[in-house]
């Protein structure tokens, strides 16, 4: 099975504001994961060069999509994965204030290529409705293609039905808060129909004020109704 994970890396620090980044390597390390989404992720000299360094730590392969300038550097979302990577591409989101982005990669699994976007949403709301607009516009687009969508929505009311299955909820895990001090989901794991869900977890760890949710999942032979 597919092992996937999304994280929150909060800038590699946890709630105290202390580095932490040694300590998500390791988890993520022994999470083993075919395939990573990141957000809150730096690529400057101000905070490190955090994608490349947990790529390096893990020996995956790394993109990276920035989001907004900061220092002499960006700061944005990334994918690791030890998966071979067929071509990737970054979308701006609609955003009145911070600006947002979308990862697109197209990846290679068992002989079949799959899609996995990577994304960060508004705290505004009038922003975030519009990004989740837009997302539900460019999955209707890719019915016909393996799917998975993860990351940070800053809402705990996220949702893509028809198109795409919310894997805590097909679960029974959608009560388990991802954002453990406000005791709010606000990060989730879509899959589309092309995916049948075997696991998902919470790991319990507190590096960043957000936790890394983890799942397996298996491509069916049928395509499954999105719940």
């Amino acid at each position: 099975m597919l092992r996937i994970v999304s994280y929150n890396i909060h800038s590699g620090r946890d709630l105290f504001w202390r580095n932490r980044l040694q300590q998500m390597a390791r988890t993520l390390g022994e999470l083993q994961a075919d395939v990573i989404g990141l957000q809150e992720v730096h690529q400057n000299s101000k905070y490190g060069y955090q994608a490349d360094y947990l790529a390096g730590a893990l020996q995956y392969h790394s993109i990276f999509a920035p989001s907004i300038r900061i220092a002499d550097g960006t700061y944005g979302n990334a994918l690791l994965t030890r998966l071979p990577i067929l071509r990737s591409r970054t979308l701006s989101l609609p955003a009145k204030k911070e600006k947002r982005c979308l990862l697109q990669s197209t990846l290679l699994w068992k002989g079949t290529e799959f899609d996995t976007w990577v994304t960060h949403l508004s705290l505004n709301q009038v922003s975030r409705l519009e990004q989740i607009d837009m997302l539900m516009t460019l999955a209707k687009k890719q019915q016909n293609h393996p799917l998975i969508l993860v990351g940070d929505f800053n809402t705990t009311s996220a949702s893509f039905q028809p198109i795409l299955t919310d894997c805590a909820r097909i679960t029974c895990n959608h009560l388990l808060p991802t954002l453990p001090s406000f005791r709010r989901r606000i990060d989730y794991l879509f899959a589309s129909r092309h995916w049948r869900v075997g696991t998902y977890q919470l790991i319990d760890v507190r590096w960043s004020d957000h936790v890394p949710l983890a799942a397996t999942l298996e491509l069916s032979e049928r395509q499954v109704p999105a719940e």
